[in-house]
């Protein structure tokens, strides 16, 4: 499954059973007594934790906020726009799946055509 979190896209198998075999390292608490309301707050923070993280840990970190998000809302996208107060005002959406793959092969077309370029 695609998901779109701001500008990067994610593929995640099986949402539910990535975040059912990692909710204690997430830390977000047993998932099945999440709401969505509860849940997306809690992928804001773990959002913002993951501003100073390397490289593998936030690639894990994305993958679980998919998770979490697929899992609690349905949606396919979560974008995280700043606010004036410095948080994050929450969009989810349901992107069509034909939008995710081509944003994922045109990002990566642009990229290898910058470095030729």
């Amino acid at each position: 499954m695609l998901f779109l979190l701001n500008d990067t896209v994610i593929e995640i198998d099986a949402p539910e059973a990535h975040l059912m075999q990692r909710w204690r390292a997430i830390g977000c608490g047993d998932p099945r007594q999440l709401r969505a309301q509860q849940a997306v707050a809690f992928a804001i923070e773990r959002f913002i934790s993951l501003k100073h993280a390397n490289s593998e840990e936030q690639t894990l970190g994305q993958s679980d906020i998919a998770a979490l998000i697929v899992a609690k809302t349905g949606a396919n996208s979560l974008i995280l726009k700043p606010n004036a107060s410095g948080g994050y005002e929450p969009r989810l959406r349901d992107v069509p799946i034909l939008v995710l793959e081509t944003y994922l092969r045109g990002a990566a077309n642009d990229y290898g055509a910058r470095q030729h370029a």
